[in-house]
């Protein structure tokens, strides 16, 4: 029984082993599954790490080569860019049309080069000196011409062309010039306010013409030839005229040292190429006026209409046309524009010009320009804006065209024209004859000092120094205002008329049409404008000038015989009231005189007073035709001078 007991318990314990160790199976089977997918999950994840890193190298390897690449191109666009500039301030550039492509590297991988072109800004009138300088660096793959990596650089620049005069700056020669010379004698032409150059008749005027300057004749020359006086009243009248209007400095009596006064007709010397006869001779003695001669024969240049007609601002730079002209102007302002920056106006065949014409440029006919009209008046491109602001640095030495270019030119009798600046003409200039005559306004009588300042061309601001009523002038035109100037050489006190347009009572300031700058207060006077006057402010050159007679000189023999008398019995009165010698063209003046004669006389007598007067009181730098400026040729001896000059302006950068 014990036995069986013992026996039973082994099996019992037998049993119970073997079910736990069931159980133990049955549990160990899956954690082995867990430990695999754990193994696997971390293999997979090995894989995609260093799939990720593969990948991560094979980017950054790409990305290194792209960044290598826009490298090259950016230092290629940099070298070109250096290039382009460098080339603008030699004599190898070839102008804003200069284009070209030159490599920077090339190896296995690609090729790397650059270009570069030059463009014109010339989106308004102060950036017309202004150029677009670009280069492009472009990488291109061996492999693959599609791939390609680019950089641009755009440089704005501003040709600073080295002006005579100017201020010399380290790194910069007086020797070193952009601007062209001139052809021929010009520049020794525009130094004599009237240049005759041909002709036995060379110069023909009368009364009321008035030249302040320097004359240069070729050959003879008529004056105050047309009056039907004898010879007796015409001299004592001529010597009256230089006694009244000529004074020699104290210990001097030279009369190239004379200081001759409006209205004396010819306040200069005169140079004759052909000897005086003694008949002009005896007139310049009479009238004051010191004379010479010269072996030397200067001329004209011809003039190449086509220069005009297209131009270049400077040798290489963009291409201009001329606006073109019908056969009349009327009512218009014609201005300088960005297409066309010297302000150039082509007439092909002849020009009538009438009332209202006021011209900031350059006016110029292959024909004749007739002036009929009101109100008209010229002036050369002064290099200002429309404030009177200058649009670039010393505007006052850049050099200018003429006014007007053309072959032959004529003043009609009742014209009212201002021209400020030069006037070149081939042929013939002829007209005046300008009669004294006003509008129909208030006479009133200003006088005080004043200054001037230019404003927008060709506008000026008057600056009157004492407080004066202006309520009775008007603002069109019809009252003037005299400024006094001092010329040089033997020109004296003189001046001119500027009309007013505009006035401020509160300011005391006038606006006149016409160019003046008067920093030290000169007298001045306001009165009515003359309706009809010819006005030149700048040297003429020409064949021959016929200038017309006033037709109120035009007198019978016999009535200027009467007025001599009469001039002579004054004088005898004069004499026994204990009174001084009245001078005959100083009576003549006086309207009283004239009791019983036309209306003509009895208002404004027989006066000296110009109705024609030309005048070069202001040295200014001419230029014959476009272009104004060429680079310098340094040659053997200043090599580092050559070319033109640039200021950098601004600089973009673009992938």
């Amino acid at each position: 029984m014990r036995t069986h007991h013992k026996l039973l318990k082994a099996c019992l314990r037998q049993h119970g082993s073997v079910h736990q160790h069931c159980h133990d199976r049955s549990k160990c089977a899956p954690r082995s599954g867990v430990s695999l997918i754990l193994v696997m999950f971390a293999l997979s994840m090995s894989l995609v790490l260093t799939y990720s890193f593969i990948q991560t190298q094979s980017v950054q390897t790409q990305i290194s080569a792209n960044g290598s690449r826009r490298d090259l191109a950016r230092n290629a666009a940099r070298a070109g860019i250096s290039d382009a500039l460098n080339r603008l301030n030699s004599l190898d550039w070839q102008g804003v049309s200069d284009q070209y492509e030159r490599p920077f590297q090339a190896d296995a991988d690609g090729d790397c080069r650059y270009a570069v072109s030059f463009a014109a800004v010339g989106n308004s009138l102060s950036s017309v000196l202004e150029l677009n300088v670009s280069s492009r660096g472009t990488w291109t793959s061996a492999a693959d011409s599609n791939m390609k990596s680019e950089h641009e650089i755009t440089a704005r620049v501003r040709l600073v062309p080295r002006i005579q005069g100017r201020t010399i700056l380290p790194g910069d020669s007086a020797v070193a010039s952009d601007q062209i010379n001139n052809d021929g004698d010009f520049d020794r032409v525009t130094d004599y306010v009237l240049f005759a150059e041909q002709g036995y008749t060379s110069l023909n005027f009368d009364p009321a013409t008035r030249f302040d300057g320097n004359i240069w004749i070729y050959d003879q020359y008529n004056m105050f030839n047309d009056p039907a006086w004898s010879s007796s009243v015409r001299d004592t009248y001529l010597e009256d005229v230089g006694n009244r209007f000529v004074a020699f400095p104290e210990g001097a009596t030279s009369l190239s040292d004379a200081r001759i006064s409006a209205p004396h007709p010819i306040a200069g010397n005169v140079t004759f190429y052909n000897y005086p006869n003694y008949a002009v001779r005896d007139d310049l003695s009479d009238l004051k006026v010191s004379w010479s001669t010269t072996g030397e024969r200067l001329t004209i240049p011809s003039t190449d209409y086509a220069a005009f007609s297209s131009y270049r601002l400077y040798e290489g730079g963009p291409l201009y046309q001329a606006e073109r002209l019908g056969s009349t102007l009327y009512n218009r302002t014609l201005k300088p524009t960005a297409d066309n920056p010297l302000g150039i106006y082509y007439r092909s065949g002849n020009l009538s010009v009438y009332d209202s014409v006021t011209i900031q440029g350059t006016l110029v006919c292959t024909g004749k320009i007739y002036f009929y009209g009101k109100q008209i008046h010229l002036t050369a491109f002064n290099w200002k804006d429309d404030s009177g602001d200058a649009i670039v640095t010393d505007s006052q030495l850049w050099p200018q065209l003429p006014s007007m270019v053309a072959s032959n030119i004529e003043f009609e009798r009742e014209t009212q024209t201002t021209v400020e600046g030069a006037i070149v003409c081939q042929g013939n200039v002829k007209g005046g004859g300008c009669s004294l005559s006003y509008p129909s306004a208030l006479n009133i009588s200003l006088s005080g000092t004043a200054t001037a300042v230019p404003q927008g061309q060709p506008y000026s601001t008057i600056q009157l120094q004492e407080y004066k009523i202006l309520s009775s002038l008007t603002s069109n035109g019809d009252y003037a205002i005299w400024l006094e100037t001092t010329g040089t050489g033997n020109t004296g006190t003189t001046g001119s008329w500027y009309p007013i347009v505009a006035f401020d009572h509160g300011q005391q300031q006038l606006t006149v049409r016409g160019e003046i700058e008067q920093s030290t207060p000169t007298s001045y006077r306001i009165e009515r404008h003359k309706r009809n006057l010819i006005q030149i402010r700048g040297p003429v050159c020409a064949e021959t000038f016929d200038f017309n007679r006033i037709n109120e000189w035009v007198l019978y023999s016999s009535l200027w015989n009467d007025r001599k008398s009469n001039w002579n019995y004054t004088n005898y009165l004069r004499s026994i009231l204990g009174m001084s010698d009245i001078g005959f063209s100083e009576w003549l003046e006086y309207p009283g005189n004239f009791a019983g004669w036309d209306s003509y006389y009895q208002t404004y007598g027989i006066s000296l007073e110009p109705t024609l007067q030309i005048q070069n009181l202001v040295e200014r730098e001419y230029r014959w035709e476009p272009p104004l400026f060429q680079p310098y040729d340094g040659g053997d001896a200043n090599p580092e001078l050559a070319g033109y000059r640039w200021s950098l302006i601004e600089w973009n950068e673009t992938n």
